[in-house]
């Protein structure tokens, strides 16, 4: 019987696992310590034939940053709309969304972090369109949150004092989840996410956030 002949990946297949690879390697290596030939031969291609996919290696920095930033925005997306109408579990679904997010990409969203919000150690030195870029995709995360409590709060649902203070404390008690939450640990993502979820909406004052908080069962693996 004739070999099965291997497969060919696509080049949008190789440029999906360049972007893939290359995330793992600037999170455990660091940006600066990672050759484009150690990306290459994590897919067993030549470092040359990067170039048919991307021009540089800080090309392949805003691939993953911008890959990363489309993914939780379209995630956030579908929680708030999932959510339905109320201010309350439009948070919830957003804060569900962005915890499922970030654990689900552990292994480098320190690094993303990192690259995201300290502007000058990692991103700075991007070409100006693609920065604009990645700052716009940023605030179009934070204006989903920032829209959905100043409609909370339009209503009465909400009781905070800043919109902007709120919006950067409930992002940043997920953002820091993932230098902590381990999966093998007693609580699922799914107990996370929820726990999350509730503690956004008492960061909002949310009037029934203490009580959901307290009927939550945690989840038994």
């Amino acid at each position: 019987m004739a070999q099965a002949r291997k497969r060919t990946r696509s080049a949008s297949e190789t440029k999906a696992l360049i972007i893939h690879e290359a995330a793992m390697l600037f999170a455990t290596r660091g940006y600066e310590r990672t050759s484009l030939e150690a990306i290459a031969s994590t897919i067993g291609i030549s470092a040359p034939a990067i170039y048919y996919h991307f021009n540089s290696k800080d090309e392949i920095l805003f691939a993953t940053l911008e890959n990363t930033l489309a993914q939780l925005n379209l995630m956030s997306a579908e929680g708030v709309a999932a959510a339905g109408l109320s201010p309350a579990a439009q948070l919830r679904g957003f804060v569900r969304a962005h915890v499922r997010h970030d654990v689900g990409n552990a292994d480098i969203m320190p690094m993303l972090n990192a690259g995201l919000y300290n502007v000058d150690q990692l991103i700075g030195g991007l070409p100006t369109a693609r920065r604009r870029k990645l700052v716009q995709m940023q605030r179009s995360f934070l204006d989903r949150l920032r829209d959905i409590l100043n409609t909370g709060k339009t209503e009465g649902v909400f009781t905070f004092e800043n919109v902007t203070t709120t919006a950067f404390a409930i992002i940043g008690i997920v953002d820091f989840a993932v230098y902590w939450f381990r999966t093998e640990g007693a609580l699922t993502v799914e107990d996370l996410a929820d726990q999350y979820g509730d503690l956004a909406a008492r960061m909002a004052g949310a009037p029934d956030a203490q009580a959901s908080m307290k009927s939550r069962t945690p989840r038994r693996r």
